[in-house]
């Protein structure tokens, strides 16, 4: 990310690492899901805004969790609009108590299911 921060979007895709996948190394903005690096990016440019000296380290812990408490807010207003309340809350508090789900957007659980 910090490639990404302090170069630009197309030194991102560019960039070269000739550490990974030895001895032929690896570009790395073909090989990579680039969702969840350029949202890290855009949500600390965000939240610098209002509170610059969090690191970015602590912006990419909370990714998981804001974006899971969002499913679920999405998935109730979703269901509200097609059903009734009642099971806007039901789909809602489901979404919320699935064990996979609750697994993969843990704070620091940094992966691509998260966003």
């Amino acid at each position: 990310q910090p490639e990404l921060d302090n170069k630009g979007l197309d030194a991102f895709w560019n960039f070269f690492d000739e550490r990974t996948w030895y001895p032929l190394g690896r570009v790395v903005g073909g090989t990579i899901y680039p969702g969840l690096t350029l949202t890290a990016t855009f949500l600390t440019h965000l939240v610098h805004l209002v509170y610059p000296v969090l690191p970015v380290k602590d912006v990419c812990v909370m990714i998981g969790p804001i974006f899971s408490s969002l499913t679920s807010i999405s998935t109730y207003l979703m269901v509200r609009q097609i059903r009734s309340r009642g099971a806007g809350l039901l789909a809602a508090s489901f979404i919320a108590t699935i064990p996979s789900y609750i697994s993969r957007s843990v704070a620091g659980s940094y992966d691509n299911e998260a966003v």
